[in-house]
């Protein structure tokens, strides 16, 4: 899971695995471990306000923890990263792997979310010039705040240092 506290600074939190993590270069170095979470949550509530990342929070089920304590993690997360954005911008962002082992954690948290964004290879095949297509529908917190929202449909493409995002049939292959 990485926490990205700046534009220049990501911190990462090692969730699974255990040993030692010297020999990892400095800036990918795990700053907590799973053993560690409140002085965790300690440090994130004394951060700017940031993004907060979580990526791979399916590993914690496939670990064994049960998806109440997995939702407890992200609530606390949510909760600190909201006081945050009181003053400035902050926000949280929580990739999920559906599968029938998840399915519960995801209809839980779309419960909570504002936003759900799914990636998705093309229905028609592989193509060179589109990677996939995301589809962005309002979650239910979204729902509750908004009274009219169409599902967002994006094409994107994904080249070793950056993703292109764009209408399908916009692509500079198509064009």
């Amino acid at each position: 899971m990485g926490v990205h506290t700046n534009r220049h600074n990501l911190q990462f939190v090692n969730a699974l695995a255990k040993g030692d993590f010297s020999n990892l270069p400095p800036a990918t170095r795990p700053h907590f471990t799973l053993n560690e979470w409140p002085e965790f949550f300690q440090w994130l509530s004394e951060q700017k306000p940031s993004m907060v990342i979580l990526d791979g929070v399916c590993g914690l089920l496939d670990v064994g923890h049960n998806v109440d304590s997995v939702l407890q993690f992200i609530g606390s997360c949510q909760r600190i990263v909201e006081e945050k954005a009181k003053d400035e911008y902050a926000a949280l962002v929580v990739n999920v792997f559906l599968d029938e082992f998840s399915e519960l954690l995801v209809r839980s948290l779309v419960r909570r979310a504002h936003f759900l964004f799914s990636f998705e290879g093309l229905a028609s095949g592989a193509s060179s010039g589109v990677s996939g297509q995301l589809t962005v529908v309002p979650g239910h917190l979204f729902c509750q705040l908004q009274k009219a929202f169409s599902p967002a449909l994006l094409h994107y493409r994904v080249s070793d240092t950056s993703v292109q995002f764009f209408s399908p049939g916009q692509s500079n292959t198509v064009l």
